[in-house]
């Protein structure tokens, strides 16, 4: 089936038009394959904004920097815009529900505009707004969509939502973070057999370095203790072994299961500026990081050098949750 992208809303001052673009483009077809994802990507020419927005993010702790669809499908998971390769799009994407994602933020409570937007959406915000008795922010982003935020109380909010037909999430990090089992939970593993074959790369996670040393199959099916990583092409595998078993399970849960092993503190909270840090390498899983992005609605900060990710306005009550999923709960000071 060609690719046809939806037409280009009227420009905004200050708005990178382009991922804007992208998300219109997703909200209309609703769903699509993973390759008319990179098609769209492609034809929006969406490689600047990407690059602005993803300095310092690398392919799982590799040299290489992740292509741009790559950077594009994750800045979009993160925000709560779509889901890819989940339930029910399995070899895809599918664009989430208009969402009203409220919080009580530092300043007051707080809405962020998650999932599909239309230009019907769009041209009914400052009517609402108004009517709501809200203050409509847009603040424009590198590599992804303006941010929308409302802020008012929480009827007004809900209002708000209700106008411009979304729906509501109250606290939605503190929601989103008390359905996730932690890392250390037996869903996020099932046993496993390695890979055969000798065209896979192997490397070993490294707790010390946070990053990945070259290691081989021989070593991974005899440790007792180690994550480690297959690499063949466009496929990747993480195998956690431990007392004599071996699990398959996501890259970044083993990371943090090693970490935990070790007693190794990676994670940062400072209560009074409201600021979380963790090292780039060891990004939360997605829906964590959701949880935290979700805050304020910006994906978090690269740090000069990109060595730590910063997410800013988190509560307290928030960075609690997040560190007690990721095993890092003795870890935060407060």
């Amino acid at each position: 089936m060609a690719l046809v992208p939806c037409a280009r809303p009227e420009p905004v001052e200050g708005v990178p038009m382009s991922a804007h673009a992208l998300l219109l483009w997703m909200s209309a077809r609703r769903a699509g394959s993973w390759q008319q994802f990179r098609s769209a990507v492609e034809a929006l020419d969406l490689s600047a904004d990407a690059e602005e927005a993803g300095a310092g993010e690398e392919a799982d702790g590799d040299s290489g920097r992740l292509p741009v669809y790559q950077q594009l499908r994750f800045a979009f998971e993160r925000l709560g815009h779509a889901e890819f390769f989940a339930h029910g799009c399995e070899d895809g994407w599918r664009v989430a529900p208009p969402v009203l994602a409220i919080h009580k933020a530092s300043q007051g409570w707080s809405g962020i505009l998650c999932g599909a937007r239309s230009p019907r959406l769009l041209a009914a915000l400052s009517n609402a707004a108004a009517a709501s008795e809200v203050v409509l922010q847009t603040e424009a982003a590198a590599g992804m969509p303006p941010i929308l935020r409302a802020a008012g109380t929480q009827d007004a909010l809900a209002r708000f939502a209700a106008a411009i037909g979304a729906a509501v999430q109250p606290d939605a990090p503190l929601a989103i973070l008390s359905c996730l089992p932690a890392i250390d939970d037996v869903r996020h593993r099932h046993p496993a057999v390695l890979p055969m074959g000798r065209d896979w790369r192997i490397d070993r996670f490294n707790p010390a370095t946070l990053g990945w040393t070259a290691s081989s199959r021989d070593e991974a099916a005899a440790s007792r203790d180690g994550l480690f990583r297959f690499l063949l092409a466009y496929e990747r595998g993480y195998f956690l072994a431990g007392r004599g078993k071996l699990w398959k399970l996501p890259g970044q849960i083993g990371k943090y299961l090693v970490l935990r092993r070790c007693r190794q503190n990676i994670l940062r909270y400072v209560p009074e500026a409201g600021e979380l840090t963790v090292p780039a390498g060891c990004r939360p899983p997605l829906l964590v990081e959701r949880a935290l992005t979700l805050c304020t609605g910006s994906l978090a900060a690269f740090e000069p050098g990109g060595v730590l990710l910063r997410y800013r306005d988190i509560p307290a009550g928030v960075a609690r949750l997040a560190a007690r999923l990721l095993c890092q709960e003795a870890l935060i000071h407060d």
